[in-house]
């Protein structure tokens, strides 16, 4: 698989007039380390020939039972153009702590962790066994700026395991339904977000619900800089970017 050294190839070149400046100079034109990047694509095929079976406990959808794990890669899994997407953000942002909601079987959380080795990632996983073994499998490789945490999401916020803690980039990519993820977004802003925060929610077109979740957040934060690339949603926010909804279509067309 032959990669540039930039990402732009990643949004269509009429689609980038839409975006601010600083948006394609900083993140889309700007050089990202290539290794990371392919190590995660590395990791992604090989949960894609997995055949390990887990005990998939899903509490966003109900819809729960054994899966191998290459059928949760194939379906769910984050893809190489937007975890590069997220790689860049984290570099050109300077991202030191990093919250995840939705670890799965930890692809998405690959191309967080290996964005920055220096930085933090807190990662939240609902399903114990899906969480054991992405917990595992990054045990293997030896990365350690992970913190792997088994806990439902709606217990998260009541409880002590986050406190008063605040992250610079939030990724949320679990429990797909307009009141998860409008109430879990309200959640982040109120008690963990900092002077300036990137949130990224995954799917926003995967229903209607996460469609109309998606226009609820983007309502709200109208005072931040919202970019639709489709699958994602970004806020940026407390950031000197446009305040404004950009929608700047991804290419559909897989690595």
């Amino acid at each position: 698989m032959k990669l540039p050294g930039n990402i732009s190839y990643l949004i269509k070149s009429k689609e980038n007039e839409k975006l601010p400046d600083v948006f394609n100079e900083f993140i889309l034109d700007s050089m990202f380390q290539m290794s990371s990047f392919v190590e995660c694509c590395e990791y992604r095929i090989n949960m894609l020939s997995d055949n390990t079976e887990l005990n998939v406990s899903n509490f966003g959808t109900g819809k729960s039972g054994i899966r191998k794990v290459k059928q949760i890669a194939r379906k769910s899994s984050t893809e190489p153009r937007y975890g590069g997407v997220m790689q860049k953000i984290i570099d050109a942002f300077k991202v030191e702590n990093i919250l995840e909601l939705g670890t799965s079987i930890g692809i998405g959380t690959m191309f967080l962790a290996k964005a920055n080795p220096k930085a933090k990632v807190t990662t939240i996983e609902g399903c114990p066994e899906t969480y054991g073994f992405a917990k595992s499998e990054f045990a293997k490789r030896k990365i350690a700026n992970v913190s792997f945490v088994n806990d439902k999401f709606d217990h998260l916020f009541d409880s002590d395991t986050l406190k008063d803690q605040k992250f610079d980039l939030f990724y949320l990519d679990g429990n797909h339904t307009h009141e998860a993820t409008v109430g879990y977004f309200d959640q982040i802003v109120k008690k963990h977000c900092g002077k300036k925060s990137i949130i990224l929610i995954d799917d926003i077109n995967w229903s209607r619900e996460m469609f109309d979740a998606w226009k609820e957040i983007s309502s709200n934060m109208h005072d931040s800089l919202r970019i639709n690339l489709f699958r994602m949603g970004i806020v940026f926010s407390g950031y000197d970017l446009p305040k404004a909804e950009i929608t700047a279509e991804i290419y559909k067309e897989g690595m």
